[in-house]
C-alpha cells in the first residue's frame, strides 16, 4: 500500500514539476489540473509519455508565431494523447497490422458518431454537418487521419462559436477561482478549452481524431 502511494505521489509530482518549470507564474496546480492527472492515471498513461507531451506543447509555443498562453494542463491534453498513441504504436512494432488497427478505431468512432447524431438539437446544425462529413472518412477503406483531425478542430471552433456569451462568462467565473489574479485575456485559452470540453460532454459529441482512442 505504501509503495503504491509513493508511486502515485511520484506520478503527480513529476507531472506538476514538468509543467510548472515552464509556467513560472504558477506555484501549484489547481484542482482542475489534478483531476486531469487522475484521468490519465486511470488510463494508465505512462509518466514519460505525459512529460513528452507537455514538453512538445511548450516547444511548439516557442517556435510558433502566435504566442499562445499556456496556463493549464488541459491545454496539453491533445499533445499528450498524441504522444500516447505513438507510444502504443512503438510497443506494437511490426507485430500488428497498423492499417487494421486504424480501421478498428475508425469503426468505433463511427459508431459513437452515429449514436450522437439523433440527440443533437437543431441549434447544433453545423456540428451535425461536420459529423456527417467525418462519417465519410471514418467509413472509407483507409480512414484519413489528417482529415479527421482537421474536422475535430473544426468541431471545437464551432462549439466555441455557438456558445452564448452569458454561458462563457459563467464558465469564466468558475475558472477564475482556480486561477486567482488572472485577467480575462490571460484566461482565454483555458476558457476556450473548458467550454468546448463541457459542450462535448453535455451532448456526447465524440472526438474524431483517432489518437483519442
Amino acid at each position: 500500500m505504501a509503495e503504491d502511494w509513493a508511486r502515485r505521489q511520484d506520478y503527480y509530482q513529476k507531472i506538476a514539476r514538468t509543467f510548472l518549470k515552464h509556467q513560472t507564474s504558477l506555484f501549484f496546480l489547481p484542482p482542475r489540473d489534478l483531476d486531469l492527472i487522475s484521468e490519465w492515471e486511470k488510463l494508465n498513461i505512462p509518466l514519460e509519455v505525459i512529460i513528452e507531451g507537455i514538453e512538445r506543447v511548450f516547444a511548439r509555443k516557442l517556435a510558433g508565431r502566435r504566442k499562445r498562453n499556456i496556463y493549464s494542463l488541459s491545454q496539453c491534453e491533445k499533445e499528450i494523447l498524441k504522444a500516447y498513441a505513438q507510444h502504443q504504436e512503438r510497443l506494437v512494432g511490426q507485430q500488428a497490422a497498423p492499417h487494421q488497427e486504424r480501421k478498428q478505431k475508425a469503426a468505433l468512432v463511427s459508431r459513437e458518431v452515429r449514436a450522437c447524431l439523433p440527440g443533437l438539437p437543431e441549434s447544433l446544425g453545423p456540428v451535425r454537418q461536420v459529423l456527417e462529413q467525418a462519417l465519410v472518412s471514418l467509413e472509407a477503406e483507409l480512414p484519413d487521419e489528417d482529415r479527421l483531425e482537421t474536422l475535430d478542430e473544426e468541431l471545437d471552433r464551432i462549439l466555441w462559436d455557438l456558445t452564448p456569451e452569458e454561458e462563457r462568462k459563467a464558465f469564466l467565473g468558475a475558472i477564475r477561482k482556480d486561477y486567482p489574479g488572472r485577467s480575462d485575456q490571460q484566461l482565454e485559452e483555458i476558457l476556450h478549452t473548458g467550454v468546448v470540453k463541457n459542450k462535448r460532454q453535455l451532448f456526447r459529441i465524440p472526438h474524431l481524431a483517432l489518437f483519442y482512442y
